[in-house]
C-alpha cells in the first residue's frame, strides 16, 4: 500500500517495492480499499528484496511489524531510511470484515505518512 500511495503522488517517482519474504499475490482487500480513496493498483506479484540487492536508494522506507531494532532486515544498500510500524492486519482477525476494517486503518495512517515524506521530505530536498 505505501509504494502506491507514494506512486500516486508522482509518476515520476522510481519506487521499488520488495519483501522479505513476500506472498504470492496482492490482498484483494489492499486493492479495495486503496481504490475507496481513488488509488487504482493492478493485481501484481510481489518482489522479494534479493532482485534489488545490487542497488543503491535514496530512501529505504520499512513497513511491518515491531521497531526498526526488531526487524531482521538483509543487507540494503540506502542512503536514509524511515520505518512505519503496523501490526499485520491479517493476523489474528475473525472475518474478513474486520481485515478490511484494519486495513482501511493501517491505509489512512499511510497516507499521512507517505503525504508528509513526500511534501516535507522528498520535496524540500528534491525540488
Amino acid at each position: 500500500m505505501a509504494e502506491a500511495i507514494l506512486r500516486n503522488h508522482d509518476d515520476n517517482l522510481r519506487i521499488y517495492s520488495a519483501g522479505i519474504e513476500p506472498v504470492d499475490h496482492v490482498s484483494s482487500i489492499a486493492i479495495e480499499v486503496l481504490k475507496e480513496v481513488g488509488i487504482n493498483v493492478e493485481q501484481s506479484v510481489p518482489h522479494s528484496y534479493s532482485e534489488y540487492s545490487d542497488m543503491e536508494f535514496d530512501y529505504l522506507i520499512t513497513v511491518g511489524e515491531g521497531t526498526t531494532e526488531e526487524l531482521k532486515i538483509p543487507k540494503v544498500n540506502y542512503k536514509r531510511k524511515l520505518h512505519l510500524g503496523f501490526k499485520s492486519p491479517y493476523k489474528g482477525a475473525k472475518s474478513q470484515e474486520e481485515i478490511k476494517e484494519r486495513c482501511c486503518a493501517v491505509r489512512d495512517e499511510l497516507l499521512s505518512e507517505m503525504d508528509y515524506f513526500y511534501h516535507r521530505i522528498l520535496k524540500k530536498r528534491h525540488p
